[in-house]
């Protein structure tokens, strides 16, 4: 049984239900809520717009409040299993026209979930049978750890998303 939704979330009997026929049905539901669903962690992360977007040490903590509100629990939990999203400074097709883009120096938490359902069809590609769980331990295990110094003691905040490594990790479990 995964884990629920909180009851006094409008719907939520209806969501859990859904999510249920899907996990029954193979269909990996990705949403906001994967900790709730799956027990699956993951957070987004900040980049300066001039920073390598390739190296992990390119990466903080994103901008959404997530990180400020909860930065004491997170820093106390167990992140080696909190996977870690690029989710700041991003270039997008832009409402403007077909062929414009824009720029987004801040962004939200729900903009890593569309990154997330992408990794998991590529995964799909190249490993089709993939369950969610052999998926989220393979995103974590190839991932690139980030820390982070409080009070002169380095904390680990989780696994920085390496598609490359992913993939290749999946290919070779063939």
């Amino acid at each position: 049984m995964a884990i629920r939704l909180s009851n006094d979330v409008k719907n939520a009997d209806l969501a859990n239900d859904a999510v249920e026929r899907a996990k029954k049905a193979g269909v990996f539901v990705i949403t906001s809520s994967l900790f709730e669903t799956h027990g699956f962690k993951f957070s987004g992360l900040g980049r300066n717009p001039t920073a390598d977007p390739e190296k992990p040490s390119s990466y903080t903590l994103g901008s959404f409040l997530f990180w400020e509100n909860r930065l004491t629990e997170i820093l106390s939990d167990d992140n080696h299993k909190r996977l870690l999203i690029p989710m700041d400074s991003g270039c997008t097709a832009s409402p403007t026209g077909e062929s414009d883009y824009a720029f987004y120096r801040k962004a939200g938490h729900s903009w890593v979930i569309p990154y997330i359902a992408g990794l998991y069809a590529l995964a799909c590609q190249v490993k089709p049978d993939v369950e969610p769980e052999a998926f989220w331990r393979a995103a974590i295990s190839s991932g690139s750890m980030l820390e982070m110094e409080r009070e002169n003691n380095r904390f680990c905040l989780g696994q920085i998303v390496n598609p490359e490594a992913l993939i290749r990790q999946l290919q070779n479990a063939k």
